[in-house]
């Protein structure tokens, strides 16, 4: 037997060394491991006694016409494992992290988000990956998912009002943030405290997008009461104006109301008793692959701070 010098530590194992560890645990025969790594055999033998030259111990001895490790080998290759899944974990993470910095995202967000939350994620873009193009289109949410189902974004940015939203087959939809709805209302028509919809089911009523006005509804139904819907349209700013004019009153969720930024001062905006809300989030088909970009939307959707428009994290 080859007589071993003093151990010597210092760099004294590399990656591969362990890998071909592990696989001589598995296959018991230097050819077989050689062939599994895709190395030669005798690089195998040579990268064995190298191995235990530096570390003065023997790492595998002869079984029948085979080989096995020796208790030496046999810590080595178990230890060795973890060490090369946590290598192997590390490398995908930059990989994942390189295919982020580039390509494009093709995204697709309905309007009051377009105002606030996707500006946000453009400044995260220009800060950590430069190199991504942001492709965004506008739409309310039924069309948006439409578009995500047809494959023309990559990922749609929508609100579901109490669990209501219907996504596309094969789609998983991420929750990032719930927000309040308000009334709106003139201020020749506001009460004190929290807004009971039952007290203004006599008013004439403004509905907005398809999903706005199915909540509406439904938010009027559980109040007892059928709203009189005589004015319809999905921009915010013209829905304020119309409430403010005294001719009808609004549900608007609080990032609308944030997108429009100031409310005129002959309008009010109440809070509900109960309160409804609705939540925000980011849909994209679920692929066994999913795109660095998709990854890269969501991570940096879930880290921006929807609190300066009133936005609750969802836990």
């Amino acid at each position: 037997m080859t007589q071993l010098r003093t151990a010597d530590p210092v760099g004294s194992i590399d990656s591969t060394e362990l890998r071909i560890l592990s696989a001589l645990a598995t296959t018991g025969s230097l050819t077989a491991a050689a062939a599994s790594l895709g190395l030669s055999q005798p690089a195998v033998s040579q990268r064995i006694k190298r191995v235990e030259t530096r570390l003065a111990v023997p790492l595998i001895e002869r079984s029948g016409r085979g080989i096995r490790l020796t208790p030496a080998g046999r810590i080595l290759a178990d230890h060795g494992r973890t060490v090369c899944a946590e290598i192997d974990a590390a490398i995908a993470a930059i990989d994942d992290l390189r295919g982020e910095r580039a390509g494009t995202l093709r995204l697709v967000g309905f309007p009051s988000a377009s105002a606030t939350i996707v500006p946000a994620l453009m400044r995260e873009l220009a800060r950590e990956a430069p190199d991504v193009a942001l492709q965004y289109r506008e739409a309310e949410p039924p069309a948006a998912t439409a578009m995500l189902r047809d494959g023309e974004v990559d990922c749609a940015l929508v609100f579901d009002y109490e669990g209501a939203a219907e996504h596309p087959a094969g789609s998983a939809f991420l929750p990032l943030w719930r927000e309040e709805v308000h009334l709106v209302v003139s201020e020749d028509r506001a009460r004190d405290g929290a807004a009971h919809l039952g007290d203004f089911a006599e008013e004439h009523w403004i509905a907005g997008c398809e999903k706005c006005r199915g909540h509406l509804l439904s938010a009027a139904a559980d109040a007892g009461f059928e709203p009189d819907i005589i004015q319809e349209t999905d921009n915010v700013p013209a829905m304020i104006a119309m409430a403010a004019a005294g001719g009808a009153v609004a549900l608007v969720p609080g990032l609308a109301l944030a997108a429009a930024r100031m409310l005129p001062e002959d309008v009010r905006a109440l809070p509900l008793d109960p309160p409804r809300h609705r939540t925000i989030g980011i849909v994209s088909m679920v692929t066994a692959n999913e795109s660095p970009q998709v990854r890269l939307a969501k991570r940096l959707l879930a880290g921006v701070d929807g609190a300066r428009w009133g936005l609750e994290p969802v836990a």
